[in-house]
């Protein structure tokens, strides 16, 4: 029988007020939010419709969940990171049910183009921030990620 990871810390309350650094990666690795291009030294990453909306949807949790803080994210081609804060636990929300939703509403609107497309992969990865060297370590990690594309396992 297999062991396998879960995904989430056992026995963590995820509505608590804290910051966590968040993956969402696609199905089966495809490029499907957009793609890096080299201009010099510099990578440029290119979203497509998809990746529009992921980043659009991104910047609207706040409205949809009051109380929480999008902090930094990066959309990649194959993958997103959000640095995201939970402030207060209002009507029983939870880190789970923010990730689930904007999954739901990225996907119902890129089917809108592709009926067909499977986008995400079923769950995410979570980083629970603990201390201020974490948050710094996490934010630089976002802030580089177009520039590390080429040295990216998932590239």
């Amino acid at each position: 029988m297999h062991n396998l990871k879960l995904p989430r810390l056992q026995n963590f309350d995820y509505s608590s007020a804290r910051i966590y650094f968040v993956t969402i990666n696609c199905h089966d690795n495809l490029h499907l939010l957009g793609e890096i291009e080299q201009e010099g030294e510099d990578n440029i990453f290119k979203p497509s419709n998809i990746g529009v909306t992921a980043a659009t949807s991104i910047d609207e949790i706040p409205n949809y969940y009051p109380g929480v803080e999008v902090l930094d994210y990066a959309v990649m081609p194959n993958h997103v990171h959000i640095l995201i804060s939970l402030l207060e636990s209002e009507d029983n929300i939870n880190l789970s049910k923010i990730i689930g939703a904007l999954k739901s509403i990225v996907t119902r609107k890129a089917q809108l183009n592709y009926p067909e497309i499977k986008l995400w992969e079923k769950s995410f990865n979570d980083h629970i921030i603990r201390n201020e060297s974490d948050y710094l370590t996490h934010g630089e990690y976002i802030q580089a990620n177009v520039q590390r594309w080429r040295k990216d396992e998932y590239f």
